[in-house]
């Protein structure tokens, strides 16, 4: 990670500085003055005089300027580590939608952008796209509707919808549940994970009702804690040798958040009816006319043939897993039914046993080579090769920033006399409170000003991946580092991206193409070459390191074989084994995928209000996923479809992806 004192940010990065009462007064002011900036244009100019130039081109000005702040004012509530800033932020993005669902159902500036349109204008490009798309935004929400009841319903239905998202997201984002084990229900997880787990007598009974209760098997005096955030799930399932501990976890996860339930329900059905009331039979039709699919049949056509086209690598699959897991259990001392199943808890378990078996993929020896700040750095080395980036970092006290664990860079593109780009930031590891999955954030869209001067963009990428120890520092597994490609391309993305107005800036495309160059930058570290330069064993880095690399190992593994350090770069051989697991059980993953969207296909695309009204969303949720992927849930063992409640943590569908989580099978 380079630095450079003769590079100098042209514009300084965003404050960070918000308060409770301070980012509510801010986003009263916002509404204010866009609200004045409308009544001015409106006063002032009749529809037969609209022009680009006295109608849109004001208010992409007052669009430009207030984007540097909108977006940061609700960015709190997904990383702010105080509670009360994030009720705050939450609050002020309830005002900002209300405020622009009342602006887009304002029939007398509707009636200047009709003006617009008619007089057909010879515009640039992104001048006529701009005024395509705010036209049709002002369609889209209610103007298609008769002025009268049917219409003020619509604005009513949009803020609760509106009310419900945030709640949901919330509620997702607040949630701390989780489970409590004894040491030897863990048995399979690497000491590490153990290590990092908060522990308890187990005298005490659980003091969490969210918890589920346990039965302490006397395995040594204490049981450990063990959330649903990634860096707790993810080895649960991949790890856990008790089948019956995984199950347990699966099941749980899946059923946390059950305030959620209700209120999906709710959207499901007030999307449906307002899709109605302008005149589309469902939602998917409404948002699917606004990306490049154009309608639902595109996307149901193509989701169906991607699960024709899979079933039978899929069952392929099943069979090459059960089969492990058969062997597996037979080894366990335990009885194997004939008709063994395959369950949705034992997928991720024996896809790495399969790895480790057949391609010497071990996934916590692997991860030593790939500590988060060294892939990082070559990371950026990649991105400095490929598009001539460089990376700057911005030392902790010189810049604001949301947390103290928060990392900043500057942003410069060398091919172009060192043009400043913009600033990027990571948000790395879980806290209560946080956005629980990954994802990327435009913090300020790039834009050029009425006076043609350049705004800069900055963006962050907001993750959940091991906190370091003392010890050892935050290593990612593979499935962690495809993460770490795909958000950064969105970041990289972000900043390299060049628009005239700041509503079509970087990642703000159609959002079935949003996913695009991502998923594109994730093949980097497909490739042997790219895997080698970014492996740096961390045993390296320091002698602490080193030291705590060597106290790791167990006294049997001392004693079967002379502690030798590894390589400094991983071996060519474990390279080409890892290359080779690219594609294995990739049916079984890529029908979750399909399950998911053919799932979101369906609540959003009801035949009929009645259906949406009265479908049991948790079986519907749990009968598609059995039949599209053939993995077994509980319903095979007499418990019916009706468990849990997966459909109401399915963060992207009360997100920007209803009808359009397709997007991740482009």
């Amino acid at each position: 990670m380079a630095s450079s004192p003769k590079l100098a940010a042209p514009q300084p990065p965003p404050a960070f500085d918000a308060t409770p009462t301070s980012l509510i007064e801010d986003v009263k002011r916002i509404i204010e003055i866009s609200r004045k900036v409308v009544d001015d244009i409106i006063a002032n100019i009749d529809p037969d005089e609209a022009t680009f130039e006295n109608v849109i081109l004001p208010f992409i000005n007052d669009e430009n300027s207030k984007s540097r702040e909108t977006r940061i004012l609700k960015f709190y509530a997904s990383t702010s580590p105080r509670k009360e800033l994030r009720d705050a932020s939450n609050t002020a993005s309830k005002l900002l939608t209300n405020a622009e669902i009342d602006f887009l159902t304002r029939e007398d500036f509707y009636e200047l952008v009709n003006g617009v349109v008619k007089r057909r204008e010879k515009l640039s490009s992104d001048s006529q796209y701009f005024l395509e798309k705010l036209h049709q935004s002002f369609q889209q929400n209610g103007l298609k509707i008769p002025n009268g009841p049917d219409r003020e319903r619509y604005k009513e239905i949009q803020k609760r919808i509106g009310n419900l998202t945030r709640e949901c997201l919330r509620n997702l984002n607040g949630d701390t549940s989780g489970l409590w084990f004894t040491r030897g229900e863990l048995e399979g997880l690497p000491n590490d994970f153990v290590k990092h787990c908060r522990t308890e007598d187990l005298a005490f009974e659980p003091d969490d009702a969210r918890s589920v209760d346990y039965e302490a098997k006397g395995e040594g005096s204490s049981r450990l804690w063990v959330t649903f955030k990634d860096p707790d799930t993810i080895p649960i399932m991949k790890f856990a040798a008790n089948p019956e501990m995984r199950r347990k976890e699966f099941i749980a996860n899946q059923s946390r958040c059950p305030q959620n339930g209700p209120l999906y329900r709710e959207v499901f059905i007030l999307r449906d009816e307002a899709a109605r009331l302008m005149g589309y039979p469902n939602h998917a039709a409404f948002r699917t006319e606004s990306k490049m699919v154009k309608t639902p049949d595109v996307v149901n056509v193509f989701l169906g043939n991607v699960r024709t086209q899979l079933k039978t690598r899929r069952d392929e699959e099943i069979d090459i897993l059960l089969q492990l897991k058969r062997a597996d259990l037979e080894a366990r001392g335990e009885q194997v039914p004939e008709n063994e199943q395959l369950y949705l808890w034992d997928r991720v378990y024996y896809d790495r046993i399969l790895k480790e078996k057949y391609h010497s993929f071990n996934q916590n020896e692997i991860a030593e080579y790939f500590s988060l700040d060294k892939t990082l750095s070559g990371m950026f080395k990649i991105y400095s090769h490929i598009f001539g980036l460089q990376f700057v970092e911005v030392p902790a006290g010189k810049s604001a920033r949301w947390h103290e664990s928060v990392t900043m860079f500057t942003v410069w593109d060398q091919d172009n006399r060192n043009d400043f780009l913009g600033y990027l930031y990571f948000d790395f590891f879980p806290r209560d409170g946080k956005y629980t999955h990954a994802g990327h954030y435009n913090l300020q869209p790039g834009y050029f000003s009425a006076s043609g001067e350049r705004h800069y963009p900055s963006s962050a990428l907001v993750m959940n991946f091991p906190t370091p120890t003392a010890t050892k520092p935050s290593l990612l597994k593979h499935e962690e580092l495809r993460r770490l490609f795909h958000e950064l391309g969105h970041g990289i993305h972000s900043l390299v991206s060049k628009t005239r107005y700041s509503r079509f800036h970087g990642t703000s495309v159609d959002r079935d193409f949003v996913e695009a160059p991502s998923m594109m930058f994730e093949n980097f570290f497909w490739t042997a070459r790219h895997m080698k330069e970014l492996s740096y064993h961390y045993s390296y880095l320091s002698p602490e390191y080193l030291t705590s690399w060597k106290a790791s190992w167990s006294q049997e593994e001392k004693e079967r074989a002379e502690v030798v350090q590894p390589p400094l770069q991983i071996p060519e051989g474990v390279i080409q084994n890892l290359v080779k697991t690219k594609h294995i059980n990739g049916a079984l993953l890529n029908l979750l995928k399909t399950f998911q969207s053919m799932f979101d296909m369906a609540v959003h695309g009801a035949q009929t209000h009645e259906w949406v009204e009265n479908v049991d969303l948790q079986v519907l949720f749990n009968k598609m996923r059995a039949e599209i992927t053939g993995l077994a849930g509980p319903e095979v063992d007499g418990e019916g479809y009706a468990w849990g409640n997966g459909y109401a943590v399915f963060r992207a569908i009360v997100g920007k992806y209803d009808a359009g989580y397709y997007t991740y099978l482009l």
